[in-house]
């Protein structure tokens, strides 16, 4: 079958908004959209997909969200029954996100040859995210079907543009977790806080236009990457995608009450015990210096201000 040169009208309109500036697809419509989210879990990597599944579905995208823990049914209906179904609800476009429940990588190999299979034929604009990328890719060649979904994702990456097939991969660490491919033709990235400081290595290169260092992704809040596209890199506060903001807990705001004079400072100084005061090593002070983001200026005022405070107890 021959195919015309692919057209993706959709992107010249369409738009994300992630937490910061809207950010126009119109500048991927030559290249496709191929997003990778890294990051140690509990910091909205999910979020991010689905608020970006949510987003595109929206705007004309078919959005599959593939689960392997299967928590996603709850949040959009139930997952498609096999991989029939999803060839044949890709080619009806009647449900805008589609729910594949898939464990492993020989659960997930099915569903990707549909997905491709779908892409081929119909060349409508595709949303794929992939969560937990590592359970379906590997940074090295395997074998069996760890080697064949790895092949499949590759392909969604690699000729994506092609089959106007746009992708969201999760990832725990920016290197040696998925296959070099998917690094390679990324085109946007979500970088979520890092604890581990031998990462900074591999990441420093998204950075080194900017004055980001690695204390800046260590300080980063659940639900805050630094968002690195095309028009370069900005921090961002990922609001909760729809279906989640649905089901979470209401939590009530807690508005934090500070002493107000030097009354009330001295008393709350009182109830703090010698001994936590002491606990203040520079080194536990300089790590929660970089956790709260405080500049140097700031640390050195606290630093002096607790240095005071011990030799008023002595």
């Amino acid at each position: 079958m021959k195919h015309s040169v692919i057209d993706r009208p959709e992107m010249l309109t369409a738009t994300l908004r992630l937490g910061g500036a809207p950010l126009p697809l119109s500048e991927y419509a030559t290249t496709g959209l191929l997003t990778l989210a890294v990051g140690p879990r509990g910091n909205g990597k999910t979020n991010a997909g689905l608020l970006m599944a949510e987003q595109l579905a929206e705007q004309g995208w078919v959005s599959v969200l593939i689960d392997p823990e299967s928590e996603l049914e709850s949040l959009y209906g139930d997952a498609v029954a096999g991989p029939d179904e999803l060839g044949a609800l890709l080619a009806s476009r009647e449900r805008s996100i589609l729910v594949v429940s898939a464990e492993d990588a020989a659960e997930f190999v099915p569903y990707g040859r549909a997905i491709l299979e779908a892409a081929d034929v119909h060349r409508k604009p595709i949303f794929v995210v992939i969560d937990e990328g590592q359970l379906f890719s590997a940074a090295k060649k395997r074998k069996g079907d760890m080697g064949e979904a790895a092949d499949i994702i590759n392909d969604f990456a690699g000729r994506g543009r092609k089959r106007a097939l746009d992708l969201f991969v999760t990832a725990l660490r920016y290197t040696g977790t998925l296959h070099r491919s998917l690094f390679a033709n990324k085109n946007l990235t979500l970088i979520g806080c890092q604890e581990d400081p031998t990462v900074w290595s591999s990441l420093a290169p998204q950075f080194r236009a900017s004055r980001i260092e690695f204390s800046d992704l260590n300080a980063l809040a659940p639900g805050e990457f630094f968002c690195v596209s095309r028009r370069g890199t900005e921090k961002v506060k990922m609001p909760m995608a729809a279906a989640l903001a649905k089901v979470a807990p209401k939590a009530a705001a807690v508005r934090r009450t500070l002493p107000a004079n030097y009354s009330q400072w001295d008393r709350a100084m009182r109830e703090i015990p010698d001994a936590r005061l002491q606990a203040l090593t520079d080194p536990v002070v300089n790590l929660l210096g970089i956790v709260a983001g405080l500049s140097t200026q700031q640390m050195l005022a606290g630093a002096s201000a607790l240095q005071d405070e011990l030799d008023a107890r002595a």
